[in-house]
């Protein structure tokens, strides 16, 4: 039997997840719509993995979105099933079926459209039934639109990417075996990581704004206490950006006016929740990376690896530079790819 590259799987998912992240800040002109930000891992994939760990991968991307939006319990599961699968499976037949004749342009396309075909049948069948047509139109011209510039990026970032091209189905580099630099040895212990994991769980489940940053307050301290220093910045910065877009588009009951500029109640809650969530997955990685911290058993390994390579993209800067975003982002893989320190020398390809 083959082996299967958990490592390689691993840092594909956590850019899922960071991008599952980002474009979860982003405010949705429609219901459904996703940018389609964690569609480039999975385009990525296709020519430097196996088919079966793109298809883990796929999953892996349906788990994250989930527990990004807070919706693995509810009912829109289901439309990001339908849709991140339908999207995955049209994009893997049309690359390999067509392989050679179709650029990356066109294989966007084809999971763009195969994403909106999935997820309008479920709002057919589940929630609005004859009504969807109403907001088909909109949907697929907005997705038209994000899945072409998702392919264009694709293409750009293809071509002039270094750490894309040091990657091979056969031969991809080790990843850096050492230990993750400690200063000193970690003090959570069994009642911590239980603490941890039903804080985790009323993230999942809690839309309230009190309720989240409460949680995050105690992340905080957690955070804290095991590393021995916290930096506010960063989070303040994203809490501020996120909620300043979400304000974008106002909704519920008028709080304030400046000028034509209205900041609703419902936008500000939203806005809130948003980057209170985010801010919280950011500490929730610090703390599993930090030192010794291992959970249990081979998915526990591999969720290790994950949350490591997501802590460390998060600590990465970006230049937003005309003409220096492809390489800056190229610059910040190359880093966590071959740098950064997120598994123990003693574990094996396999978690």
């Amino acid at each position: 039997m083959e082996k299967i590259g958990w490592r390689t799987i691993a840092f594909y998912s956590s850019l899922c997840f960071f991008l599952s992240a980002a474009e979860y800040a982003v405010p949705k002109p429609v219901p459904f719509f996703r940018i389609g930000f964690a569609n480039l891992p999975v385009m990525l994939s296709l020519s430097r993995m196996k088919k079966k760990e793109t298809l883990i991968l796929i999953l892996m991307k349906i788990f994250f979105q989930a527990v990004v939006t807070g919706t693995l319990f509810s009912h829109v599961l289901v439309f990001s099933f339908a849709g991140s699968a339908a999207s995955g499976l049209c994009m893997m037949a049309s690359y390999f079926l067509l392989k050679g004749r179709i650029s990356w342009i066109g294989v966007s396309m084809c999971g763009g459209l195969a994403n909106n075909a999935a997820q309008l049948f479920c709002a057919r069948l589940i929630l609005f039934g004859e009504h969807t047509r109403l907001v088909a139109p909109a949907l697929l011209c907005i997705s038209f639109c994000s899945s072409l510039a998702l392919g264009l990026f694709a293409q750009l970032f293809c071509s002039r990417s270094e750490w894309y091209r040091s990657l091979s189905l056969n031969t991809c580099p080790a990843l850096p075996a050492c230990k993750p630099e400690r200063k000193k040895k970690s003090r959570m212990c069994k009642t911590g990581l239980a603490a941890l994991s039903v804080l985790f769980l009323l993230l999942l489940l809690s839309h309230k704004p009190a309720l989240i940053y409460a949680i995050l307050l105690v992340l905080a301290a957690f955070v804290f206490k095991e590393r021995g220093k916290l930096h506010p910045v960063p989070l303040l910065f994203l809490t501020a950006f996120v909620t300043f877009f979400s304000l974008l588009s106002p909704y519920g009951r008028i709080l304030f006016s400046l000028g034509k500029f209205h900041v609703t109640l419902g936008a500000l809650e939203a806005g809130l929740v948003k980057s209170g969530k985010l801010c919280a997955f950011v500490l929730f990685s610090r703390l599993l990376v930090s030192a010794d911290m291992q959970l249990p058993g081979k998915a526990g390994a591999f969720f290790s690896l994950v949350t490591g390579y997501f802590s460390c993209l998060t600590q990465q800067r970006i230049s937003m530079r005309c003409g220096m975003i492809v390489s800056s982002i190229d610059r910040c893989l190359c880093a966590v790819w071959q740098g950064c320190s997120v598994a123990d020398s003693s574990q094996s390809e396999n978690p």
